[in-house]
């Protein structure tokens, strides 16, 4: 565990030339990441961002704005920025991903040398769905059921999902309201998308390549919006995949330097 908070490694790998940085879905935590580590190439380290209102930060208030939560995070982020790194982000992850990656320059940070959004449209393009955050509780619960995010015991636990209300409505807060302004990144892109996701239409996905002049690679993964929890083994294999090739290159650039 990292001496930081906002930081989560399950197997610190001091000597990785390169970590990948992942970003949880709307209501989610570091903990949908920490299986992922033993199944990395070694020298890839992996470290899951734990926002606060979840898991152990359970006590702090989340963040409702893509502004604020992608400036506390520029904040600290300097003590995992001392290696190349790749950002993950699924959902809304996918989408706080693309946001810090563009206002890196501003914070002085220096940007992925990847970005994977996984389960998600393009930052620029609407949502399909209506606004979810400010319904009353019991439609709120009941979206949250139709989406198939949250398992059934919380939900049907009055007590805990009432416990669990404010950070999912933050959440679902900035996933309703952020609409990124389209510009290239100044790195690759990957994406995962699910066969059977019907919130994110074909076009949204295919909006991805708009935001990078350095390429765009789209993998169809089979599976609805949650394809990263319920297809892991093909999520991983296209993950490892992609990291193997920036540690290559992170590796050469040692040799010849």
């Amino acid at each position: 565990m990292s001496a930081n908070k906002w930081f989560v490694r399950p197997q610190p790998r001091p000597s990785a030339a390169l970590r990948l940085i992942c970003l949880p879905y709307a209501g989610g935590s570091a903990a949908t990441y920490v299986p992922w580590a033993a199944q990395l190439p070694a020298d890839v380290e992996l470290i899951a961002v734990q926002p606060p209102g979840r898991a152990s930060r359970i006590g702090e208030r989340p963040h409702a704005e893509m502004n604020a939560l992608v400036a506390d995070l520029a904040a600290v982020f300097h003590e995992v920025s001392d290696k190349p790194y790749v950002l993950f982000g699924h959902s809304l992850g996918s989408r706080v991903a693309f946001e810090f990656t563009r206002q890196c320059p501003g914070f002085g940070l220096p940007p992925p040398r990847l970005l994977i959004g996984s389960g998600s449209r393009a930052p620029h393009f609407p949502s399909v769905r209506e606004s979810v955050h400010d319904l009353p509780e019991a439609a709120f619960v009941d979206k949250l059921r139709e989406l198939n995010g949250t398992p059934e015991e919380v939900l049907n636990n009055r007590e805990l999902i009432q416990f669990l209300i404010p950070l999912l409505r933050a959440d679902f807060k900035i996933a309703d309201v952020y609409r990124a302004t389209p510009a290239p990144l100044p790195c690759p892109l990957v994406v995962l998308a699910g066969t059977e996701d019907w919130e994110v239409t074909r076009e949204a996905v295919e909006g991805w390549r708009e935001l990078s002049d350095n390429g765009c690679d789209i993998h169809w993964i089979p599976g609805g919006h949650f394809f990263v929890e319920h297809n892991r083994a093909l999520v991983l294999e296209k993950v490892n995949a992609a990291v193997a090739r920036v540690a290559q290159a992170v590796r050469f650039e040692r040799v010849v330097a």
